[in-house]
C-alpha cells in the first residue's frame, strides 16, 4: 500500500474513532481591562477582576476558558456566570438563568446561562429562557459536559446541540463576576472596561459583547485533507 492510501485509510479509521471531535480549534482570546472594580467593592483577592476569556470549539462542543487576576485557592466564594445570545426567537432582554441583576440586550437578548461557583468541589449550571430558564444540564445532575476551576482558570465544555448551534453559526456572549448572595451583581464584566457596576446590587446590561462564529474543527479538516491525498492517488 502506498503512502498517500495508507494516510487515507488511517484518516477514514481515525474519524470512525471519533478523534476529530476532541481536537479543538486554536481559539480566540478576548479581553477585559483590570482594576475596572468599583470602588469600595471587594475583589475576593482579585477573582472577581476578570482578564480574559479564551473561545473555541470542537467539532461538537463550544469551550469557554476564562482567567481572573487572583487564584481560587486564595479565595473562592465568588460566583462567575457566562451570558449567550444565540439569536434563536427566545432571548430576553430582561434577567438570566439566576434571576441576578445581569441583562443582556445583544443579538436578540440572552437565550442561555452558564452560572458557575468554585467554593466546595466547584460545579455549574446551564440554563436555556426556552425552556423559561428551566435547568438544561448541570454539573451535580453529570449532564452539563465539562466543567474545570483551578489556580486562576475557570473552563466549560458545552455541546453545541445543547446551545441548539451548528457549524458557520455565530452566537454572542459576556461573561460575569459576582458575589456569594443571589442578589449581587455582574462586578465585572469581561465587555466593559470600566466599573460596570457600583454597588453590588446594582444592575449591568450588556449591550455588544462579543461574537463568535463555530468553525470546522481542525482535526475534521485534516483528516478529511488525508483523505484527498488518498482519492488522489488512486490513477
Amino acid at each position: 500500500m502506498n503512502t498517500r492510501v495508507m494516510c487515507a485509510v488511517m484518516a477514514a479509521s481515525a474519524v470512525g474513532m471519533g478523534v476529530a471531535q476532541v481536537v479543538a480549534n486554536p481559539g480566540f482570546t478576548y479581553s477585559d481591562s483590570t482594576g475596572d472594580i468599583g470602588a469600595g467593592l471587594a475583589t475576593g483577592g482579585g477573582t472577581l477582576d476578570l482578564v480574559s476569556m479564551e473561545v473555541s470549539n470542537t467539532s461538537t462542543d463550544i469551550v469557554f476558558k476564562l482567567t481572573v487576576n487572583g487564584s481560587f485557592s486564595n479565595v473562592d466564594w465568588g460566583k462567575f456566570m457566562v451570558g449567550i445570545a444565540t439569536n434563536n426567537g427566545t432571548g430576553t432582554s430582561t434577567g438570566n438563568g439566576w434571576g441576578r441583576p445581569i441583562n443582556m440586550s445583544a443579538n436578540g437578548g440572552m437565550t442561555h446561562w452558564i452560572g458557575s461557583w468554585v467554593d466546595g468541589s466547584g460545579g455549574a449550571e446551564l440554563r436555556s429562557n426556552a425552556i423559561g430558564w428551566g435547568l438544561f444540564g448541570a454539573t451535580y445532575s453529570g449532564n452539563f459536559g465539562g466543567f474545570s476551576a483551578g489556580g486562576s482558570q475557570i473552563t466549560w465544555t458545552v455541546s453545541m446541540a445543547a446551545l441548539g448551534l451548528n457549524v458557520g453559526d455565530s452566537f454572542v456572549f459576556d461573561a460575569y463576576s459576582s458575589g456569594g448572595g443571589s442578589s449581587d451583581g455582574a462586578i465585572d464584566a469581561l465587555s466593559s472596561s470600566s466599573p460596570s457596576v457600583a454597588n453590588w446590587g446594582d444592575t449591568f446590561t450588556t449591550t455588544t459583547g462579543f461574537s463568535y462564529t463555530v468553525v470546522p474543527a481542525p482535526g475534521a479538516l485534516a483528516l478529511l485533507g488525508l483523505a484527498g491525498l488518498g482519492r488522489r492517488s488512486r490513477k
